[in-house]
């Protein structure tokens, strides 16, 4: 294809740039759903290890300490 007239170049790079942009922006958006989501893995993990730590008797209640009265 060969172009003729600098109105065809600057038609072509329009389009070129339009897709490019809009590869952008769908790659911004997979890459901000999957940010969300793995906030929400983290929040639910961090809970989960909170209730698992919480159910630990010797977690709960602090170790005695031993005294040495002579």
């Amino acid at each position: 294809m060969i172009i003729g007239t600098t109105t065809d170049l600057i038609k072509m790079m329009s389009t070129l740039v339009r897709r490019a942009d809009s590869g952008l922006a769908s790659y911004a958006a997979q890459n901000a759903a999957l940010s969300m989501n793995a906030r929400q893995f983290r929040e639910l993990d961090d809970a989960r290890t909170l209730r698992d730590l919480e159910s630990i008797p010797s977690a709960a209640a602090p170790a005695p300490v031993a005294s040495s009265h002579r």
